[in-house]
């Protein structure tokens, strides 16, 4: 079962866009797998995915599944503002999961977001999904 400690951060991406990233709530389901991947000791994959339509929040579920193996999310608005860099703890959870929510009541920037794994303490490969 895991614990959430309620961590809240909020991120000026620009003058008008505050994104605020909180825990995704976690009921230990698997939500719907969007891209597998592998990765490796210092490697770094790059996903990205479309919002289309207007939304306050973007759900990002970055699940590998093994403590033993760490690995860093940056995301990044269509704009290309940074939004955080987080690791496995970023959700309240030490996991092998980055299940975190971006959050702006003004909307979401509408465009490609970006997503950068990169592997940070891996031994061997790593299987992950985004």
């Amino acid at each position: 079962m895991s614990h959430l400690r309620s961590s809240v951060y909020l991120i000026t991406a620009s003058q008008d866009a505050e994104y605020t990233v909180v825990p995704a709530k976690s009921d230990n389901t698997i939500t719907p797998r969007w891209v597998t991947d592998t990765i490796t000791q210092d490697q770094t994959n790059w996903h990205d995915k479309p919002v289309s339509s207007y939304t306050t929040s973007l759900h990002i579920d970055l699940n590998w599944g093994d403590t033993s193996d760490s690995l860093r999310l940056k995301v990044y608005s269509p704009s290309k503002q940074l939004i955080g860099t987080f690791y496995d703890s970023a959700d309240g959870a030490i996991d092998g999961r980055i299940n975190i929510e971006i959050r702006n009541s003004n909307g979401i920037e509408i465009g490609t977001w970006y997503y950068e794994v990169y592997g940070d303490s891996v031994t061997g490969t790593e299987d992950y999904y985004i």
